[in-house]
């Protein structure tokens, strides 16, 4: 299953490469991805939930132009996709969902991030009476949300961290609700 998240990330990435490499060479043409983050995080650290799983994470995200009109009380969100890929073999998720993006003084600015998620670790029903050692997630398809601060530097450029969540709000999966949460370094670059 890990393969075939890094094939799907691969393939992103080189897309956007071209496509942005493409806007490059002709001024007058726009790119519709706007930004690309990459990084690490710790896996699983327990901030919502106790500690299951372990490992660190590689990190892809593509940020995509803003919306190009208002939501009303939603404003003008980016919409993206991602992967965070386990590199021990525990839980990893494919992402989609939009981004809120808020400046903030200095050349920092927050970000706020909600969407589903797929993810490849396991759904078990607690009541089954099966011990695992990874995480207990309820279902395939979970909510993601993501908190982010971050500093930009070279006009384009930026570092930030990252606290993302998964998990099924208690909808589904019998009460099997575990979450995963995830502590990001990220780098990013806007086109």
């Amino acid at each position: 299953m890990i393969k075939k998240y890094k094939v799907i990330v691969s393939a992103l990435f080189l897309t956007s490469i071209g496509i942005n490499a493409q806007a490059f060479d002709n001024k007058t043409s726009v790119s519709f991805i706007s930004e690309v983050k990459t990084g690490f995080a710790n896996h699983d650290v327990g901030f919502f939930g106790r500690q299951k799983e372990d490992g660190i994470d590689s990190s892809f995200e593509f940020l995509f132009r803003e919306i190009n009109y208002n939501l009303l009380w939603l404003g003008t969100p980016r919409p993206h996709i991602g992967a965070t890929i386990n590199m021990t073999g525990d839980t990893s998720q494919a992402y989609a969902g939009v981004t809120w993006d808020y400046k903030l003084p200095k050349r920092m600015f927050f970000n706020f991030s909600w969407g589903l998620a797929y993810h490849d670790g396991d759904k078990i029903h607690s009541a089954t009476n099966v011990q695992t050692d990874k995480k207990e997630l309820g279902s395939s398809i979970l909510f993601r949300e993501a908190v982010e601060i971050g500093w930009n530097f070279y006009g384009k450029d930026s570092i930030s961290l990252r606290l993302d969540h998964i998990s099924n709000a208690n909808l589904w999966g019998e009460g099997t609700n575990e979450g995963l949460d995830t502590f990001a370094v990220l780098y990013g670059y806007r086109f």
